[in-house]
């Protein structure tokens, strides 16, 4: 299913304000190097879970078998940053059906390369306190001991060695944007296998990511996302073919069932207004990280040089981004 159009959709003044203050709030709010820095322990919530069932053969503090970028504040900005337009343009944090159950209680929840954990904190404030919510992720940025409620917890692990929990422990299991630019094909066929073995029969698998070509990309928007394919293609690294699949793993797989996709249409530039702008902060922000990995040789002024001539085109093409829920239920 899908509702895709050929414009993207205009939000009311209301909207459009609760936009302004949301990137207000985190376009312009420096955080901390020491929350950056901070290395949450893997404690409570999350022990309670993994030593109910000690037959996981996972090992909680194994870190950094792949090659994610290091994180500084204006990462962490951008992460939080999407989460809140993403939440605002799907009007939702999730499409599976399971917000009657997340409202009556008890439902363990699983975030798969939570970033920042900004999910798992809202879905928390939001639903049911007996539910619990669990974060998963490579970085160090996760919430300190502070910022988290106590439904919630967080462990920081490679999740290439396996997701460190015994089969059929979530009642839901969500990935968002984890695959671009870092994981090969195999491996994403791997951590797909592994976030169906933690969820429970019954329950929700759903992943969310970005399709990684544009609508109407002008000549050096398209230059520069060749480029970037190029380099990522030379590492064994295919991230089209990878999010490509995503739909068909699991309408395929012949342990799930039930299965949905929908796609959003995003504006990206001036042109779309609030989120357009948003949209166009997060995508400068990831490309000059991964501009030191593959031109390490543009110098800082050739760098904004280039970025400004393609945020001009987002404009002048009216450049739009792709991003997709899929969910299927578990037999």
């Amino acid at each position: 299913m899908s509702d895709r159009s050929s414009s993207p959709t205009r939000k009311n003044s209301d909207s459009s304000s609760l936009l302004l203050e949301l990137a207000k709030v985190f376009c312009l709010k420096k955080v901390s190097r020491a929350l950056i820095n901070n290395k949450p322990s893997t404690k409570n919530i999350t022990d309670e879970l993994y030593n109910n069932n000690n037959n996981s053969p996972h090992d909680l503090k194994s870190f950094h078998k792949y090659n994610y970028p290091s994180f500084n504040d204006d990462e962490f900005e951008r992460l939080n940053l999407e989460h809140y337009l993403f939440r605002f343009q799907w009007q939702s944090n999730f499409s599976s059906p399971i917000e009657q159950n997340l409202l009556s209680g008890g439902v363990r929840v699983l975030d798969v390369g939570c970033g920042t954990g900004t999910w798992i904190l809202d879905m928390a404030r939001e639903y049911h306190p007996s539910n619990i919510y669990v974060g998963i992720d490579v970085s160090s940025i996760l919430p300190d001991e502070n910022s988290r409620l106590p439904n919630t917890g967080f462990i920081q692990c490679d999740l290439l060695n396996g997701i460190p929990f015994p089969d059929s422990t979530f009642d839901f299991v969500c990935e968002r944007f984890t695959i671009y630019p870092d994981l090969t094909y195999s491996q994403w066929k791997y951590l797909f296998s592994e976030m169906k073995r933690v969820l429970k029969p019954g329950g929700y698998l759903e992943i969310m990511e970005y399709r990684v070509d544009y609508d109407n990309p002008g000549p050096i928007t398209q230059n520069r996302n060749d480029q970037v394919l190029k380099y990522l293609n030379s590492k064994g690294i295919d991230p089209e073919t990878t999010i490509n699949s995503i739909p068909h793993m699991l309408q395929s797989s012949t342990s799930l069932s039930d299965f949905h996709k929908q796609d959003k249409i995003c504006p990206i530039g001036r042109w779309g207004g609030e989120i357009g702008l948003m949209m166009l902060n997060s995508y400068e922000t990831t490309q000059k990280s991964l501009n030191k990995r593959f031109q390490p040789g543009l110098t800082e002024e050739e760098t904004e040089d280039m970025f400004a001539s393609i945020a001009t085109e987002f404009d002048e093409y009216k450049t739009q981004v792709i991003n997709f829920r899929c969910y299927a239920r578990k037999k």
